[in-house]
């Protein structure tokens, strides 16, 4: 992802944080956008060369490492969202308004940042999201 896109992909933060992966620029994004300022909810997209980076690197926006360009830098298989910061009543409002908007689209993985999974890298994390999905399918 471009730098250009990269800002454009941020928003307004007063509380807690989101993390984006695999977004284009467009009326999706947009909606979603749109549903963090509501929330006033700080997000980003985060861009494929920063995929191995861990979750809570990329949190810290100020403090992101440059990224080794022989770092492998795959587009993950679908679209995630990482939630951070977010008290409960935050974290339902913005997956409601979510849900509720249908330019947001279907996103289907979601997480919350744990103590586990801060050390992840997105790749991981995708995968685990997978495993947890597949367990729950009869």
């Amino acid at each position: 992802m471009k730098q250009s896109e990269t800002k454009k992909c941020r928003s307004m933060k007063t509380e807690g944080a989101v993390l984006l992966f695999n977004f284009k620029e467009g009326p999706q994004l947009r909606a979603v956008q749109t549903a963090l300022f509501l929330m006033q909810a700080g997000g980003r997209c985060v861009g494929k060369e920063e995929y191995m980076l861990p979750m809570k690197m990329l949190l810290d926006k100020d403090n992101i490492p440059a990224v080794p360009a022989a770092m492998p830098n795959q587009e993950l298989t679908g679209q995630m969202i990482v939630f951070a910061g977010l008290n409960e009543k935050s974290l339902n409002g913005l997956l409601a308004l979510l849900r509720a908007n249908p330019e947001c689209g279907q996103i289907p993985y979601k997480a919350v940042l744990t103590d586990t999974n801060k050390e992840w890298n997105a790749y991981m994390l995708m995968e685990e999201l997978k495993k947890e999905h597949a367990a729950m399918r009869p």
